[in-house]
Order: C-alpha cells, then structure tokens, then sequence
C-alpha cells in the first residue's frame, strides 16, 4: 500500500500541485483527463521537477504514489489525490467528500488505487482501449462492447 502523508512545512503558492510520475504513459493520459475537470485551478507537474520545492518528502514517496500538495500544506496521496483536485472543479467535487467520509469508498478506491499503479502499462492499455487515445475527448468505446457482450447473451438466449 503506498504511504499516506499529513502535511508539508513547503507551501507549494496560490495554486495547489499535482506531483505525478513523468515517465508513466498511464499517469499521462489521466492527468490530461484530471485537468480537464479542475481547469487553471491546480499544477500538474511530474514529480522531478517540484520534489526539490519540498524538502521535507522523500523522493520514495514520490514515486510511489501521486501527492496533491493543497495550498495550506495538506498532503493527499493516491486517490485522495486525485478526488481532491476534482474538488476545484465543479464536475466531479462530490467524490472527495465521498472517499473522505464513507469508509467503503476509501476502502475500494485505496485497493484499486495499489492495484492499478502496480498494473500502469496494462491499465493503460485498457484506458485507451475503453476510451480512446486523447483523454482530453475520451469516446465511450466501452459502451460498445457492453452492447456486443449484450446481444451476444441475448443470441444466446434465443437459441436455447
């Protein structure tokens, strides 16, 4: 499981920062996808180059999760990560006090969070293949084979 940190002593400014990982193609197409919803409001920068703004973090920690520095320090890591930022745009901004107050959620999205992040260039792969290569415009692919795997119990059934 990756570690949860509190608070950083480096206020990262004005804006909170989304540190990622820069090299994962998977981080990438999300990180589009998550701005989208919190528009100007958050930084998303990889990790090597805003590690150095906050001494008190190690490295390891970096890498081994995404870290949402809020503008007062708090530090929220994984999905937290992720839910917080969509709380500065309007879309999405349920989902954090979701994963913050009903233990379920957190449980489901902290598990799913580990197993994803040790499975990127997979989970990539199927990013792309249920929304498209742009995450920017992401077309719901999904919904077609949800309906290819529909008609294909509903011929079953007719032939029985």
């Amino acid at each position: 499981m990756f570690t949860k940190l509190d608070k950083t002593q480096y206020l990262p400014g004005e804006k909170p920062i989304m540190a990622w990982d820069g090299n994962c193609g998977f981080c990438h197409y999300w990180v589009l996808r998550w701005k989208k919803f919190s528009g100007d409001k958050v930084i998303y920068e990889p990790y090597a180059k805003v590690a150095d703004r906050f001494p008190d973090i190690e490295l390891r920690y970096f890498k081994q999760a995404v870290r949402f520095i809020d503008v007062d320090g708090k530090i929220y890591t994984g999905p937290a990560a992720a839910f917080r930022s969509f709380s500065y745009g309007k879309k999405y901004r349920w989902l954090f006090p979701l994963y913050q107050n009903f233990w379920p959620a957190t449980f489901i999205a902290d598990h799913t969070y580990r197993f994803v992040s040790k499975n990127r260039p997979f989970m990539y792969k199927v990013s792309v293949a249920l929304w498209g290569r742009n995450p920017v415009k992401q077309k719901p692919y999904w919904l077609i084979y949800a309906g290819g795997v529909a008609l294909l119990i509903l011929g079953m059934s007719v032939v029985v």
